[in-house]
């Protein structure tokens, strides 16, 4: 059975929703435009008829406009290049489908990554890079040091294709991914994030 990609290759190349928002001019000029589209009104028609260059990302309401208002609701983690929603999850147990091979239970989250219909692809974003790269799992069962999770097999085969394909402007992909579990009462907190900056964080109770 395949793995999810190792940690260690994924972050020589990943990339955080505030590396792939700005790097570019192409999303600079848009984020510009989408910021005094929001100062004159909110979306209405006669913007979207009198603005035909309107980010279709605002519009959906599944994006922001800079890197910099990325936020985590624990739902879903809103970027301005991409977004990561979470439509599951659950632990499983050793032996179980999904952890076949496990000696430990482990969490698994389902999630759609959705890519802004006006990003460049200057930086291709695939499913399992744009979870990696903005999210961590922790269980706060450490008196001394934060446990922060290892990240398990693939929970679910019907990724097993995709989780490293390619995703279209405009496009989204389903994926998943489990965090092996060091207790089995410990909340597991997601915290999603990157290097300079946190976008919130969730509890998730092991049941």
């Amino acid at each position: 059975m395949k793995k999810i990609v190792g940690l260690g290759l994924i972050l020589a190349v990943s990339f955080g929703l505030a590396g792939c928002g700005d790097s570019g001019t192409t999303d600079k000029s848009s984020s510009n435009s989408s910021a005094k589209t929001e100062e004159s009104s909110s979306v209405s028609s006669s913007v979207a008829e009198s603005s035909t260059q309107e980010s279709k990302a605002e519009v959906s309401g599944d994006f922001v406009p800079t890197a910099a208002d990325a936020t985590f609701d624990g739902t879903i983690l809103k970027g301005n290049a991409y977004s990561v929603r979470i439509t599951d999850h659950k632990v499983i147990q050793p032996g179980e489908t999904g952890n076949e091979y496990g000696e430990a239970p482990v969490i698994a989250f389902w999630y759609d990554t959705l890519v802004s219909p006006d990003y460049d692809n200057s930086m291709p974003v695939n499913p399992t890079t744009a979870w990696i790269s903005n999210f961590k799992a922790i269980q706060d069962n450490d008196p001394n040091m934060v446990n922060e999770l290892n990240v398990a097999s693939l929970p679910d085969q019907a990724h097993l294709d995709t989780q490293s394909a390619e995703i279209k402007p405009g496009g989204t992909l389903a994926n998943s991914v489990a965090y092996e579990l060091t207790d089995d009462s410990t909340p597991v907190t997601l915290v999603a994030g990157d290097f300079s900056s946190e976008f919130g964080r969730a509890d998730f109770a092991i049941k």
